[in-house]
């Protein structure tokens, strides 16, 4: 009697200590698949809890997904990439420049202080020549350096294209020199077409690709 209560009670410590090495594998397994398989251990492990034993369908279920095997796969799929790239235009760019021309000094001439006849005023000329294709109307400084002085008068005259105009002036007194400058000079526009661009951003369809876990 002793003999068989000793082996009845051997045989249940037996079936629980394997039902606990049943649930500790298949916790295990789950922890190293981390993937759907181990959800579905998780449950039959609840299940184990409540019921105390498995049943032989979740033997079966067991069975099944110990069998299952899972990897990461790489899988491509296709996206929309923005580029950008240099587009171009023709357009028109104008400046203003200056005729082309050139300054010619005349003579400079004393004051002269006539005792029999009318006194003669000093003198100075200086001419613009217009070297360009356009007209344009320039303007001149002319005069005399008198006792440390610059006396001058701003004189302007339209020249034509390949013409000259001569500026003159006088003074009745005796100077030390002749000036004479430039102040003004007609412009004209000149315009020609480039080549510029713009910065355009556009699209394209490219292959990326994504992690994905796959179970078979």
């Amino acid at each position: 009697m002793n003999q068989k209560g000793i082996s009845n009670t051997a045989w249940i410590a037996i079936g629980i200590i394997a039902l606990i090495v049943i649930g500790g594998g298949y916790y295990l397994y789950n922890e190293e698949q981390k993937s759907i398989t181990g959800q579905a251990i998780a449950d039959l492990e609840r299940q184990l809890e409540e019921q105390g034993k498995l049943t032989n369908e979740q033997e079966r279920q067991l069975e099944k997904l110990a069998q299952v095997k899972c990897r990461d796969v790489q899988v491509p799929y296709e996206d929309q990439e923005a580029y950008t790239e240099q587009e171009p235009y023709s357009d028109e760019v104008c400046n203003n420049i200056d005729l082309v021309y050139k300054r010619e000094t005349g003579s400079c001439r004393q004051y002269v202080d006539n005792f029999f006849a009318s006194d003669e005023p000093a003198k100075y000329d200086c001419t613009i020549s217009n070297l360009d294709d356009t007209a344009g109307t320039f303007s001149m400084e002319i005069g005399f350096n008198i006792d440390g002085q610059r006396i001058v008068e701003t004189q302007s005259k339209y020249i034509y294209p390949q013409s000259s105009e001569t500026f003159y002036a006088q003074k009745m007194a005796e100077i030390e020199s002749c000036t004479c400058s430039v102040t003004n000079v007609p412009q004209k526009q000149e315009c020609e077409i480039v080549t510029k661009y713009n910065i355009v951003t556009k699209y394209r369809t490219i292959t990326k690709y994504k992690t994905e876990t796959v179970c078979e």
